[in-house]
């Protein structure tokens, strides 16, 4: 991939960015009212888009924002879609933890070696398909920001076909994105108010990676399709 350096320093070229970050501090902290989650969520997939289209400025201006909240709602179904296998497997592990506590002191030994088996079973499981989710997302992301339609984000089998044709770039995108998200617990340390700001920047790097990883798709004679405006 071409210029992955740009992705880090990408915000402070628009000239507007210290007004934009700080409109996007304040919906983070509406996500406590869950309504800011998906307006966010329509912004990052807007970002992606405008790397898509290559524009010099990928930050979007927050405007039109009911826009971003019906892009953002049907993004976060995809995303729960493919979280609902690991949210399925939780189920059983709530139920045993609450017989547990009922059962422990009638029947330890059977409930602890029951549960033992399966979350080790869950474990074997639940970490190959986090990873695999992980490394497929920023795939995912583009899919679904290319044309704003769920079925092109769930078509496992599209997904496969793009890991496959530009697998390396996949791979370097998905590990410097769990770098940077890392990166955004420092805003702990720079008092509680930063960690908006650090995870703002994080989201707009892995949103910026999703959008040049479609671009080095398209270098390598990928499908473009066009692009949602």
């Amino acid at each position: 991939m071409k210029d992955l350096g740009k992705a880090f320093g990408f915000i402070f070229k628009d000239p507007r960015w210290a007004s934009k970050m700080g409109i996007a501090a304040l919906f983070m902290i509406l996500c406590i009212f869950v309504v800011g989650f998906f307006i966010l969520a329509g912004y990052f997939v807007q970002l992606t888009q405008r790397v898509m289209r290559r524009e010099e400025y990928p930050l979007p201006e927050w405007n039109d924002i009911g826009v971003k909240f019906v892009t953002g709602f049907k993004f976060v179904v995809v995303y729960f879609v493919y979280l609902l296998p690991i949210l399925l497997l939780l189920i059983p592990v709530i139920i045993i933890a609450a017989a547990g506590a009922v059962m422990a002191i009638d029947q330890p030994d059977v409930m602890g070696a029951f549960a033992t088996v399966y979350l080790f079973g869950f474990t074997l499981i639940v970490v190959p398909y986090s990873l695999a989710l992980t490394i497929f997302m920023p795939i995912i992301t583009y899919r679904f920001a290319r044309e704003e339609r769920m079925g092109e984000a769930l078509d496992i089998g599209g997904v496969f076909r793009d890991f496959r044709h530009n697998w390396e770039n996949s791979l370097i995108v998905a590990l410097i994105i769990l770098g940077v998200k890392s990166f955004a617990g420092v805003g702990l340390f720079l008092f509680f108010i930063g960690i908006f700001f650090t995870l703002f920047y994080a989201y707009a790097v892995s949103a910026y990676l999703h959008g040049a990883l479609y671009l080095s798709l398209l270098e390598k004679g990928g499908r473009a399709g066009s692009v949602a405006v």
